[in-house]
């Protein structure tokens, strides 16, 4: 099967900036002997399609657009040298599940596990099994790639890793799509409160405040452990400070959390923002995810990718 077309010239900027991690992580816990780990909570078909235009004045023929077969994440981190010793690729969808069992045979000497699930319920599973019950303690190390196509990741989920203190999350967080989703006014949410609560916990209800008119009525909009909201609520909060928001919750939760790499795409500007966040508290390993975490956001950040892209 062909590769997955998904996303433009800001997928590479991602993908790019998480193979340059995964190259300083191995080859710094590789010389700790550590036992590496790599899982791709939605690792797609392996490959993925990009178009590109091609031709014009400079090469003396007519513009054309062309398809590209790409590497995809899974295939990015197999190449990865020194290498990941494990890796679990996880996909829902049964075409591109059977697509990684082919990547799977190509890279016969690694050790791969290709589970076709729910990413969610695949990575509870996952961690709730040695060797990630043994906290930092363990020598085994991780890596989790977490590139949904929208809100898929649960805050459990999320939660669930951090107690690992074994493993470090990139997750690729669609700030757009949550933003589209907090109405501006409360009673614009409707049904949609228990999947907020699922992808962002309960707390989300923080982002909307009581309007001037009906402070006087002298009530705590969260008396109740986030329960019945006034719908005279308002989000406060403009998608730039719901990113940041996101940031703070993850760092109450997380041993370090990075600043977010803002991941631009043309029609709706700042849509994605990537984090790392590390499960492992001992202060080594927060120290060099926090010095490789910075060579990332340097190389990639929006600055960089726009001289990257134009050329200069």
């Amino acid at each position: 099967m062909a590769g997955h077309k998904y996303g433009g010239p800001w997928s590479e900027v991602k993908l790019d900036a998480v193979e340059y991690y995964l190259r300083c992580y191995t080859k710094a816990l590789t010389f700790a002997r550590m036992d590496l780990w790599y899982i791709d909570a939605f690792a797609g078909s392996g490959d993925r399609e990009a178009e590109r235009q091609v031709g014009g004045i400079f090469e003396g023929r007519q513009i054309e657009t062309v398809v590209e077969t790409l590497d995809g994440s899974a295939r990015r981190a197999l190449k990865v040298t020194p290498p990941f010793q494990h890796c679990i690729f996880i996909e829902k969808d049964p075409e591109r599940a059977a697509a990684l069992k082919s990547v799977q045979d190509e890279f016969s000497q690694a050790d791969i596990q290709v589970r076709k699930g729910n990413a969610n319920e695949e990575l509870l599973d996952i961690i709730g099994n040695a060797p990630w019950t043994s906290g930092s303690k363990s020598r085994s190390r991780g890596v989790v790639f977490l590139d949904p196509f929208s809100m898929q990741v649960e805050w459990s989920t999320l939660t669930a890793l951090s107690k690992t203190e074994c493993l470090d999350v990139w997750y690729l967080f669609n700030v757009s799509a949550v933003t589209r989703q907090l109405a501006h006014d409360f009673s614009g949410i409707g049904n949609k409160e228990a999947m907020l609560d699922r992808v962002l916990s309960p707390r989300w209800r923080e982002l909307y405040a009581v309007q001037p008119e009906a402070i006087s009525k002298q009530f705590d909009i969260f008396a109740d452990g986030f329960g019945v909201v006034p719908a005279s609520t308002q989000r406060i909060a403009t998608k730039a400070q719901i990113d940041k928001w996101f940031e703070g919750l993850l760092r109450e939760t997380f041993a370090f959390v990075s600043e977010s790499l803002p991941i631009i795409t043309p029609h709706q500007g700042h849509q994605f923002s990537l984090f790392l966040a590390v499960a492992n508290r001992e202060r080594k390993a927060i120290e060099l995810a926090e010095k490789f975490v910075r060579h990332v956001n340097r190389k990639y950040g929006p600055q960089t990718a726009s001289r990257r892209k134009s050329g200069r």
